[in-house]
């Protein structure tokens, strides 16, 4: 069926204006409240780690680069932290409690029973390292990445290896 649209009643003038001025309105709104420098909700929010096992070295690096640039806390107090897990301590915001357990070992395939290649261990054994605070980053180099275990190590030994203590 058509329509005549001829015949369609014509809108008022003042109904376009009042839609133009709430629309010029809505603008000015968006566009001071876009311009004033707003923090981000999370960033005063603390991330609590416990029992974590650890995880892909790459995920685990992306989850890392999004907490630097949010600002978040991190607060290792109780529990375990294995493996990538451990990567949280070279964050700026990281601290630990001293009854907290960490686990270190060297890069893995995750296929149980396979080596990594020579250069492959060396890239993501410096990969790791560079997470860590500079003492930790030394022992993980000399020690831990050898290691296909887990060597624990509580939240003390790492608080006098430079980690912040949680307060």
């Amino acid at each position: 069926m058509k329509r005549d649209l001829s015949q369609a009643p014509e809108r008022p003038r003042f109904a376009l204006r009042r839609a133009g001025l709430l629309f010029s309105i809505l603008m000015l709104c968006a566009i001071s409240f876009s311009a004033a420098p707003i923090a981000p909700a999370h960033a005063q929010s603390v991330v609590r780690v416990s029992n974590d096992g650890g995880g892909s070295l790459p995920a685990r690096l992306n989850e890392l680069r999004q907490l630097r640039n949010s600002g978040q806390r991190v607060e290792i107090r109780r529990g375990y932290c294995n493996s990538a897990c451990t990567l949280y301590l070279g964050l700026e915001n990281t601290c630990v409690s001293p009854n907290a357990r960490f686990g270190f070992h060297g890069p893995q395939i995750a296929t149980r029973g396979l080596r990594m290649l020579p250069d492959d261990f060396e890239k993501w054994s410096r990969t790791m390292a560079e997470h860590y605070p500079s003492q930790l980053k030394g022992w993980f180099l000399q020690t831990a990445r050898h290691s296909e275990k887990l060597i624990t190590v509580r939240g003390a030994q790492l608080i006098q290896m430079g980690v912040p203590r949680c307060g």
